[in-house]
């Protein structure tokens, strides 16, 4: 009797298995890729945006040591960063005067919805338990904050920086804040003329 070899090939059927399987892995494996892509690419975007704002922050800065203080509010909106090549980013920048709340409000007496610049409802937000301030406190603030109110408002200006870019099908941004602080203090008007009044009826002593 003569020995027979007999090799059996694979079938249509284990074939078209076999690729159905090798399919779906070699999609997952690609997916995983693109996210992985997609996620490094906006994170350097996000890298970029965040060296622009700083960039612009300190151009604004810089424009403040060197003329001052605005009077008046400013906005525009264009490049990031002068002599850098923005690519798809755009700022919007403002330089606006804080104003802080009348005595009323900053007390606590005023609408508990009024918001000053700051963000703080008012000073009696800062007091432990939150029951307001007491009387030695309210007399104090009442007598001190008419004076310190147009100070600080003529010498802090709040800087906003806003950055943008497209992402996708969408539109991604954040805002940069900063609050900016006259290097000498103007003086008011007639605050010689007040002070030596305190001083002559005896009220303030040096």
């Amino acid at each position: 009797m003569s020995a027979r070899t007999k090799t059996q090939g694979f079938t249509l059927l284990e074939v078209m298995v076999a690729m159905a399987i090798l399919s779906i892995g070699l999609v997952a494996i690609f997916s995983s890729e693109v996210g992985a892509m997609n996620i490094g690419l906006r994170a350097r975007r996000t890298d970029m945006a965040t060296l622009l704002a700083r960039c612009k922050m300190a151009e604004i800065e810089e424009h403040v040591a060197n003329q001052g203080l605005p009077a008046v509010d400013l906005s525009d909106a264009g490049e990031c960063c002068e002599g850098v090549d923005n690519l798809i980013y755009r700022c919007e920048w403002s330089v606006k005067r804080v104003v802080l709340p009348d005595v009323g409000d900053a007390l606590g007496a005023g609408d508990d919805e009024t918001v000053d610049t700051f963000g703080a409802a008012s000073l009696a937000d800062f007091v432990p338990g939150g029951t307001g301030l007491d009387g030695m406190s309210s007399l104090a603030v009442e007598l001190t904050f008419p004076i310190l109110k147009p100070l600080i408002e003529e010498q802090v200006r709040r800087a906003d920086v806003r950055i943008s870019w497209p992402e996708g099908d969408s539109v991604r941004s954040f805002d940069v804040v900063q609050f900016l602080v006259a290097e000498q203090p103007p003086k008011l008007p007639g605050e010689e003329e007040v002070l030596g009044e305190a001083l002559s009826e005896g009220t303030v002593t040096q």
